[in-house]
């Protein structure tokens, strides 16, 4: 009788808090059903425009979100493609002046010390090179852009041509960048400065060649005649002496 008893008080303890725990849950559901029941109709209407407002708000700002970023994806775009421009300018731009080394296929004419080549003919051979479209030319290794000097130097024992004052060794190297047979077309067309030479019988040799190498010119622009222009300053107006009647 007593072992009975001794189970009975802990199911009863357990049953008591299950009815308990559901009393609680209904409680608290029916209190929900019944603030949404027992609210007007008016006040249920003015919360669905409510939350309605609210979404359409918030889509908004999606959309204005989504136009930003876009900008902004655009923004980028556009400086990234006008990074790649101003540098493919720069690139040119060094191309031009001499300040970048170059490679590419062309020509190599070399020239040694028992002919006899004036600096003139110098000058005669990189301008058929630049009219037969060469991108590049050097001499010597000596980059030829729109300010290099070719020339001659005298000493007493004999006379040298020069490279933006540079004496060039022989054996004399042309190197150009460019088409190779529109360079050599250029060179040995009939009358041309090849034939020209063969008359002084100075025989340079062409060879193209798959790929030249022209470094950068070692040297910057130098000007002596240029200055920076300031525009006059203009006198300060004066005031006319006033008529006398």
């Amino acid at each position: 009788m007593l072992k009975k008893q001794h189970w009975a008080i802990p199911i009863t303890l357990v049953f008591l808090l299950m009815g308990i725990l559901f009393s609680l849950q209904f409680q608290a559901q029916n209190r929900i059903s019944s603030e949404l029941s027992m609210q007007k109709t008016e006040n249920l209407i003015a919360m669905v425009r409510d939350l309605s407002e609210k979404r359409q708000k918030l889509a908004s700002e999606i959309v204005d979100l989504n136009g930003n970023l876009r900008t902004q994806m655009k923004s980028v775009q556009d400086e990234s493609e006008l990074f790649i421009s101003l540098n493919e300018e720069l690139t040119k731009i060094q191309t031009v002046t001499g300040a970048n080394t170059l490679e590419g296929p062309g020509l190599e004419i070399l020239i040694d010390k028992q002919m006899p080549i004036l600096y003139v003919d110098i000058i005669h051979i990189v301008n058929e090179l630049w009219a037969s479209g060469a991108e590049a030319i050097a001499i010597n290794d000596y980059r030829i852009t729109q300010d290099t000097s070719i020339f001659y130097a005298e000493n007493e024992q004999n006379m040298s041509i020069t490279v933006d004052n540079n004496n060039l060794t022989y054996p004399i190297i042309i190197k150009a960048i460019g088409d190779p047979n529109n360079l050599d077309k250029g060179l040995t067309m009939p009358g041309g400065i090849m034939d020209n030479l063969s008359l002084y019988r100075a025989y340079p040799i062409i060879s193209k060649v798959d790929l030249l190498t022209i470094k950068g010119r070692n040297r910057s622009f130098m000007y002596y005649f240029l200055n920076e222009y300031k525009p006059a300053e203009k006198p300060a107006d004066t005031a006319s002496p006033a008529l006398k009647t």
